[in-house]
């Protein structure tokens, strides 16, 4: 039996910044997750937008959402994570939707305050900044204060981080009992591994209303299932998006937005999910993305290289709940982290750090924090770059591909994730055998034992 201050479920996004956030702190924290490595569950179908308008502007989610902006930042910067500050256009191409546009940006303004600035834009404005938009755009609203951040390297970097300052991790694992006792909390996962602590924090993403469940509370999840359209490269300078005069409270709606590495992203939509593994694109998906965003720009679309889908845990409130477990203060639930929870997630982990010291949790500060070693990357310093060039597409080297494997990836997802390799306009066709190939020998394992996810997601057999 292994004894912590602090156990986390789940290594997604909430569960990673609130290690973050305690790995300052002189505490025994471990981080349990059922994949085999961070950041695979809700935070993997992330568009990787750092967020502003979420409606209701009342809720939680939007207000948690406008505090993680403004930490974000200073976050990434801290960890080495590449952060591209940008506008978003809400665009009217209808003439009812035009005369609106006064109004909404009123009503913007009064609700962003100063941290983020509204500004009505017209056409000629449009025609110069945005010259691949439609000419059928009228006018428009520009919200400042978002951002695109690269995803896959602030989960790794998170843990990382945590990591590097004390923090344990248990990869591969699930949960199956929770146990609640006066002054302690045992924890069992599936590999018959006993572990206690006086806090818990239930940070399952997707399962953590089963989580919830072990200890004894009851929530229920929609599933929302989103689909993003990857294009080769990016199409506009800002995020765009159609106006709407009656939004969904459910999703923000989706936008023609774009990645640090320079790609193009259509979406997400929304619909159910039939069930929490449901990550499948259907041809109604790729239709509904098209003919909502295709019609706000000109022919210079690039081409479409993949689909994927996410799915999000909406609760019957939808809105986040963070709450202590009706059985202890010494349990706390992250429930409903929905989109925008990624942009939400420092003030979640925030909250949820004070609400463990009001139950009891001392945060004495270490004395001294190791810094995370950020990612090598030649198309960021070309002229540091070591090795040959295996991902012509995404720019990738030999190198990085077995940093990755010594940063923990035993799979080829996780190099992927890590370092963008297979990830480009060929998907892997080029590269994918080659660098099958080094993981192996970075592993010291044969070729027919490198999986895609684990398990028994073999890429080469005999």
């Amino acid at each position: 039996m292994n004894r912590y201050d602090v156990i986390i479920i789940g290594a997604g996004i909430t569960g990673l910044m609130t290690a973050y956030k305690l790995a300052h702190h002189d505490l025994k924290i471990i981080v349990v997750e059922a994949n085999p490595e961070p950041g695979w569950g809700v935070s993997k179908g992330h568009a990787a937008v750092v967020h502003v308008v979420q409606l209701p502007f009342s809720s939680k989610k939007s207000k948690m959402a406008r505090e993680g902006n403004k930490m974000m930042e200073d976050i990434c910067r801290e960890l080495g994570v590449r952060l591209e500050r940008t506008s978003t256009l809400i665009v009217a191409t209808k003439i009812h939707h035009l005369l609106a546009l006064p109004f909404m940006a009123l009503y913007l303004r009064l609700n962003l305050g100063r941290d983020f600035p509204v500004k009505l834009r017209g056409r000629r404005y449009l025609r110069h900044e945005e010259p691949n938009l439609t000419e059928r755009a009228l006018g428009a609203i520009e919200i400042y204060g978002y951002g695109v951040v690269d995803s896959f390297d602030l989960i790794y970097a998170l843990y990382e981080f945590s990591a590097a300052n004390g923090a344990e991790f248990l990869f591969g694992e699930r949960v199956i009992d929770v146990e609640i006792g006066n002054d302690e909390i045992k924890v069992k996962t599936d590999k018959d591994r006993l572990l206690t602590s006086n806090f818990l924090v239930n940070a399952g993403g997707l399962w953590a209303d089963e989580i919830a469940g072990l200890t004894g509370d009851e929530i229920t999840f929609e599933l929302g299932k989103g689909v993003i359209l990857v294009f080769d490269r990016r199409q506009t300078k800002r995020l765009i998006s159609p106006a709407y005069l009656k939004p969904d409270p459910k999703t923000k709606g989706g936008a023609i937005m774009f990645t640090v590495e320079g790609r193009g992203l259509w979406g997400p939509n929304l619909r159910t999910a039939k069930n929490k593994e449901d990550v499948t694109v259907e041809e109604e998906d790729i239709k509904a993305l098209t003919d909502k965003f295709g019609p706000l720009l000109k022919e210079d679309l690039g081409i479409s290289i993949k689909a994927y889908a996410g799915i999000r845990p909406i609760p019957p409130e939808n809105d986040f709940r963070i709450t202590y477990s009706s059985r202890s203060r010494r349990i706390v639930h992250i429930l409903g982290t929905e989109s925008p929870a990624y942009t939400a997630s420092p003030a979640i982990a925030e909250k949820v750090v004070s609400m463990l010291a009001s139950s009891g949790l001392r945060l004495v500060p270490k004395k001294k924090v190791f810094p995370r070693e950020p990612f090598p990357r030649i198309r960021d310093n070309p002229e540091g770059g070591k090795g040959e060039i295996v991902c012509l597409c995404s720019m990738v080297t030999e190198e990085e591909i077995r940093e990755a494997v010594r940063r923990g990836s035993k799979t080829l997802q996780g190099v992927m994730f890590r370092t963008g390799a297979g990830m480009g306009i060929c998907q892997g066709g080029r590269c994918m055998a080659e660098i099958v190939r080094i993981i192996a020998e970075e592993l010291g394992t044969d070729v027919e034992e490198v999986t895609l996810r684990g398990g028994n997601t073999w890429i080469v057999r005999k």
